[in-house]
Parts: C-alpha cells; structure tokens; sequence
C-alpha cells in the first residue's frame, strides 16, 4: 500500500471512534444489528421444535451463515462504495460502519441513569434504569444492589461492546467487526437456557464464548492501566480479577467484572449466582461513576494499542474480502 493508502485508513481508525464518543449509536432503523436481531428472532420463530437434533443443528446453521451474510454484505457495500462513489466515500462508509460495531457512549448512557436515580433516593426508578441494562430479577435490589448491577454491565460491556468486535476488526476489518457484532446479537436474541431455546440457542452462545475468549483475557491490562491513571487500585486489579474472573456463569464476562471489582475495591454480586471482592463492601455513587470513566478510557487506550494491527492486518484481510465482492459483482454484470 501506498503512504496515502494508510492515511485512509489512519482517518478511518480515527473518524470511527470520534463519531461513537461524540454522537453515540444512530436510530435502530438504520442499525445493521437491529436487523440482525429481527431476522434472527424471524427465523427463531419458524425453527420447528420437538425434535433436539433438527433444534440443534438449525441453531448451527442460524449462527454460522447470518454473520457470513452481514460480513458479506458489509463486503459488497464497502466494495460498491469505492466503485462507483470513489475512496473518500468509502473511507466514510468503512468509518460509519466500523463505529457501529461497538459502543462506549451509549454503555454511559445506560449507566448513567442508574447512578442519578440512586442518587436522588429513587430506587424504584433506579430499578427500572437498571432493568435495561441486566437481565436478573430487579424487583427486590436496593441502591447498594442496583450500583453493583450497574458496575457489572459497565464493566462485562468492555468486552462484548468494545474489546471484541475491535479485537476481530485489528484481524479481518470492517468485515470481521460486523460478523463478531452479529454473533453477539444472536447470542442475545437467542442464546438462553429456557427450554424454548436451549437447542436452537446452543450454537450461538457458544460461538459468543469462543469469539470472546482472547478478547476478554486482554481486556485486564488496559482496564488495569485505565484504573492507575485515574487513581484506582491496578495492582488489585490483577489480583482480583485472577482469583475471582472463574466465579460467574460466563465463562469471558468475570474477567471485566473481577477486575473493575479489584480496581475500585467493591464487592460486586448476583444474588444467588456469585460474589466478586466479597471482602470489599458494595460500591458507592463515586465508585459506580469511576467505574464508567474507567470503562471508557480502558477502551480507547485498546482502541490506540490495536489500532497498528488493524492497519495492517485487518485491512489487508478487508481488501481481499472487497476484492472477491468486486470480482463477483463483475461476473454477474
């Protein structure tokens, strides 16, 4: 690639994140994993069920070929952009669509509300916020409760809604951010435990862990230099996230959890499912605001950190994918 090349590619690494951190998500109407939800839960709801085996192996064709799809189709658009539009418009595009692969403004947006409604002594309020952004039984938290919740979907949220699709962007581009984002999103829309979906969602959940096994381990360095720079504990931060990262179901969400828990010294549970820091006492209001600015700057200083990777790696995998979009777009004219 040319100096100029890589310059591109530079603004697109930049524009990316600069849009997320100033405008957040955009309408779901015009979002490509809102659409991934809704085909998924078209589909889920046309999966006959009875049978394990045809339940299990729809679910395996549901989680490989709907991320092929909008990994593919990312591929065509971007190679259709730079065809007949030209390389500024499809720096843009890549831009726009890298953004939309991951999340730091909207994961304050959600947390914040949680913390001001704690902090105005409006628990049922605070629950409501809370509710959102969990998916345990709220009826009963009080603040301490609803602040722990908070801390732990702003910190499980470094992985799944930044880290990894950044992760897979630094390895197979734009491409491979949307197929992680997509995978992630069946994973919501279908990967429970309930008896409706444990064959059907099997495939998807699983896929989810395998994808953000690497993502979640390398998470711990940058949220524990997030935390020395913004004076929390780091050295805890290690230390409890390699004690406590295997008490929770999931087998990559511990590892965010444990070590925002280590950093800010706060006990962090799930009634009935785990403790995190159980020596620590629940996590106050300065606490749970420290842990969103801990969440946002453990995620750009990953961002900067794999962004030389994704220039050269990732693109390179990126133009390939556009190249083969381009050659089969060329054979059907």
């Amino acid at each position: 690639m040319e100096l100029l090349d890589y310059v591109y590619l530079a603004v697109i690494v930049a524009a990316a994140l600069t849009i997320d951190l100033a405008f957040g998500e955009p309408p779901r109407i015009i979002h490509p994993t809102h659409w991934a939800g809704v085909l998924a839960s078209w589909i889920d709801s046309r999966i006959p069920r009875g049978n394990p085996l045809i339940e299990k192996l729809s679910g395996v064709a549901v989680a490989l070929l709907l991320p092929l799809l909008f990994a593919s189709l990312t591929s065509l658009l971007l190679s259709l952009v730079k065809l007949f539009l030209g390389k500024v418009a499809w720096m843009l595009a890549s831009a726009y669509l890298l953004k939309l692969s991951f999340a730091v403004k909207d994961m304050e947006r959600h947390a914040k509300p949680v913390i001001l409604k704690v902090a105005e002594g409006d628990i049922p309020g605070a629950r409501l916020q809370v509710s959102r952004i969990v998916g345990r039984d709220v009826s009963s938290l009080d603040g301490p409760l609803i602040l722990s919740a908070a801390v732990e979907s702003t910190s499980e949220s470094i992985v799944d809604g930044f880290c990894a699709p950044v992760f897979f962007f630094a390895l197979a581009g734009v491409p491979g951010a949307m197929f992680y984002r997509v995978v992630n999103t069946l994973d919501s829309t279908v990967g429970y435990k309930d008896v409706f979906h444990l064959n059907v969602g099997w495939a998807s959940a699983r896929m989810d862990d395998a994808l953000n096994f690497v993502p979640a381990r390398l998470s711990l360095p940058f949220i524990a230099l997030a935390s020395r720079l913004l004076g929390a504990d780091w050295r805890n931060c290690f230390r409890v996230a390699l004690r406590d990262h295997g008490k929770t179901e999931s087998p990559n969400g511990g590892w965010p959890m444990a070590a925002m828990a280590g950093a800010l010294k706060v006990r962090l549970e799930k009634r009935g499912k785990h403790v995190l820091g159980a020596e620590y006492h629940f996590p106050g209001l300065k606490e749970a605001c420290l842990s969103v600015n801990i969440m946002r700057l453990s995620c750009v200083l990953f961002y900067l950190a794999l962004a030389p990777l994704s220039l050269i790696v990732g693109f390179t995998v990126q133009g390939y994918m556009e190249n083969l979009a381009f050659t089969l777009i060329s054979l059907l004219r």
